[in-house]
């Protein structure tokens, strides 16, 4: 068991102590990447759902409730963290810095990561609290939609929303709360009040009917309220998917293992 006992025991990890086994640990200057196999909860199904909006104007994810009317907003640091690496890679490729490029790559990455974990935790433990399923966009092929490219492309292109989704997906199976896809047209342009089409003007949504909203809140309402894709055998999850092409970031199916970083 050394050496994994001594690093769980100098190292304030964030997950609970039911793993059956840990079957890797690799480390770097800066953090501890464990990966361990666990049983995951009876999946609950519901009619209860939240939406969560990835497609947002200054947040990574935008939660909504529409049982209790709440809105809750994660990553707000996720712009400017962007924004600050994506101008010293500008400086670093004018000086043709490649070593310190890869470098700064990588720092990058790591941040994105840590950040899609915790905010993957708090929405599957929101989820988990209000004994809700989980409603995402489904956002494949979203690119070649000329209708959605506009509104889709600096998100999709600024921030790894399909591993912020991978880890919502086996964070929730380990804790058995259902994550179904819905389809994302028209989620940001319809009012989530009426049904009609308004007017959505960067962080603001208004419709005829006078509802006024933030837009990513009244997004991630129209997401909750959504109704699901029917599962078929080319409709599978993230993680279904990755588990069947051999990803090693996503837990195996039948021994949920799971991949987490500790601080």
């Amino acid at each position: 068991l050394f050496p994994y006992t001594t690093l769980f025991r100098s190292l304030n990890y964030q997950f609970p102590n039911t793993f059956l086994k840990v079957n890797q640990v690799e480390l770097d200057n800066e953090y501890a990447y464990v990966s361990c196999t666990v049983v995951g909860e009876k999946i609950n199904v519901t009619t209860n759902y939240i939406g969560v909006d990835t497609n947002t104007t200054g947040h990574i994810a935008v939660i909504a409730n529409p049982s209790t009317g709440k809105v809750v907003k994660l990553g707000k640091s996720a712009c400017h963290t962007h924004n600050k690496f994506k101008n010293i890679r500008k400086k670093l490729q004018k000086k043709g810095a490649t070593q310190q490029l890869k470098v700064i790559k990588k720092k990058e990455s790591n941040i994105v990561r840590n950040l899609n974990h915790e905010i993957s935790r708090k929405i599957v433990e929101y989820a988990k609290e209000n004994n809700a399923g989980i409603k995402l966009e489904k956002l494949d092929g979203i690119r070649n939609n000329k209708k959605h490219r506009q509104s889709f492309n600096y998100s999709l292109n600024s921030w790894s929303f399909y591993q912020l989704q991978q880890m919502i997906e086996y964070k929730a199976r380990i804790f058995g709360v259902e994550v179904v896809y819905v389809h994302p047209l028209y989620t940001s342009q319809r009012c989530s009040r009426c049904g009609e089409i308004g007017i959505r003007n960067g962080k603001k949504f208004k419709c005829c009917c006078g509802h006024v909203d933030h837009a990513d809140a009244n997004a991630a309402f129209n997401i909750a309220k959504a109704s699901p894709y029917k599962h078929s055998g080319n409709d599978r999850s993230v993680a279904d998917r990755d588990v069947t092409e051999g990803s090693t970031d996503t837990p195996q199916l039948e021994t949920q293992l799971s991949k987490r970083k500790v601080a």
